[in-house]
């Protein structure tokens, strides 16, 4: 049973005839250990000098950190396959274990050929998760690429500068990781940003360029733009609700907005935050009938519709990346 690699493995085990032997059995394997360690403190330390393959983590050790807690934070920052093993096999230590998404959970004793079972098919899993995550990658530069050239061409009949689509999108991503949404939701929530406006390519100069002033039949045509939008890019399969942020991006925290009149939570939390980055970018930027607003005017006029027009914590988290962290409109 010998591995066709030199997989490097890093043993986590505080009683050290317990480590001494499982070394001893990963070598047979046919395994190279990098490192091992006694404590989670230690196990931290060691993942970041070794970078090794794959971690075999035991789950009770004999400091204030155990082998869940140090496999959280080591899998929060690297990615590595943590594999448990424990005598212990009680809910409350499974519950804890699955949410760390361990590839296996291996209980003792157990024989070299369960362990040589359990590493195999750990560090397979982990190739193919990192190869459909490299796929996905690539297919959302791909998405990105098309989506930023169509932006391009909104910009061309629409009534902002250069450039706004994409300073909407950063503002969304910022605001985003303020929040603390997954990678993948940003990603689809900066996607939207380049083309909430499609519809707009349909609508008449006029409508375009002055929709504060527009009433009636032109109000109503104006309004329909977020459901034109939804029209264009349902035919487009997005990994993300890129469709349907589109879609709500108009609407209000308070129910006020269009086209459906949606509020509160009932409205994505990514087309919340496209509201007000969209929000912060028009008002900062030249417009046909007024200059732009002093970036502290645009927060304080931002600031005035929180609850209504915007969901509060998406204005807080913008006022916070401005007003004290020092983000900057670049």
């Amino acid at each position: 049973m010998k591995s066709m690699k030199s997989d490097k493995i890093m043993v986590v085990e505080d009683e050290w005839i317990v480590a001494d032997q499982l070394c001893n059995n990963l070598k047979d394997l046919g395994y190279m250990i990098c490192s091992t360690a006694a404590t989670g403190a230690q196990a931290i330390r060691n993942v970041e000098e070794d970078r090794p393959d794959l971690i075999l983590m035991d789950v009770v050790l004999k400091s204030k950190m155990d082998g869940i807690e140090a496999a959280e934070l080591i899998t929060s920052q690297f990615d590595i396959p943590v594999i448990y093993l424990t005598a212990y096999t009680n809910q409350e230590y499974i519950e804890r274990a699955k949410q760390t998404k361990p590839f296996g959970y291996l209980v003792k004793p157990f024989k070299q050929n369960e362990l040589y079972a359990n590493i195999e098919m750990a560090l397979h899993k982990h190739r193919l998760d990192k190869e459909i995550k490299d796929y996905l990658d690539c297919l959302a530069k791909c998405y990105r690429g098309t989506i930023e050239s169509i932006s391009g061409a909104i910009e061309l009949r629409g009534p902002y500068t250069p450039g706004h689509h994409r300073r909407v999108a950063e503002f969304v991503q910022a605001i985003a990781r303020e929040m603390r949404l997954a990678d993948f939701s940003i990603e689809g929530a900066c996607l939207a940003a380049y083309v909430y406006d499609i519809g707009l390519t349909s609508m008449p100069i006029s409508v375009i360029h002055d929709p504060g002033q527009l009433t009636g039949l032109r109000l109503s045509m104006y309004r329909d733009y977020p459901q034109m939008s939804y029209d264009i890019l349902e035919k487009i399969d997005f990994p993300w609700p890129v469709t349907d942020i589109v879609l709500q991006h108009c609407e209000c925290y308070d129910g006020s907005g269009f086209p459906r009149g949606l509020n509160g939570n009932d409205i994505l939390i990514e087309a919340r935050i496209l509201a007000v980055a969209y929000a912060l970018e028009d008002l900062t930027s030249n417009m046909a009938l007024r200059n732009a607003f002093s970036l502290k005017q645009a927060l304080d006029e931002i600031k005035v519709y929180r609850e209504s027009k915007y969901d509060p914590d998406v204005v807080d988290a913008c006022l916070k990346l401005f007003r004290e962290k020092g983000y900057q409109i670049k």
